[in-house]
């Protein structure tokens, strides 16, 4: 079998997510690859996705808004901020999500942050505003008061 291939695009790739994948991959035993790159074609480089079986695509900004109308389906997570941060290739089809809110969803079902009935309040502070913008509107359906501050 071969390595699977995973890949980001970005406006600015960083090789700390490649290190940081391809360490975790070899922690888990699992035959993968990750590699970053950037590109002034987003259009190609989702379409590269697709034909060379590349299995996974961590998406960054400039990017994450435009993949949406590029993929074949596009899940709630994503769909709801019109953002999306992951597309998966499943034998050719593509499926973006957005795997901060559901990251988010799942550490606040675990923590037990049931605010119905509950004022509650929470401050965000980020360096980009995108991260600022999703959990926002994630927020805006359990926390009645939020604030948050971007750079």
């Amino acid at each position: 079998m071969d390595t699977v291939m995973c890949i980001s695009v970005s406006g600015r790739p960083s090789n700390l997510g490649t290190r940081f994948h391809n360490h975790l991959y070899a922690e888990l035993g699992l035959d993968f690859a990750y590699k970053a790159f950037t590109t002034s074609d987003i259009v190609g480089a989702i379409h590269g996705v697709r034909a060379l079986g590349i299995r996974g695509c961590s998406v960054s900004m400039p990017f994450k808004q435009a993949v949406l109308e590029l993929v074949d389906h596009v899940e709630p997570s994503a769909a709801d901020l019109g953002a999306a941060n992951t597309i998966v290739n499943d034998g050719g089809v593509l499926t973006a999500s957005n795997t901060d809110v559901v990251a988010v969803e799942q550490l606040a079902r675990e923590r037990d942050f049931d605010t119905a009935g509950v004022l509650a309040s929470i401050i965000i502070i980020s360096i980009f505003g995108t991260v600022l913008m999703s959990i926002g509107r994630l927020l805006e359906r359990h926390f009645a008061a939020w604030r948050g501050a971007a750079r």
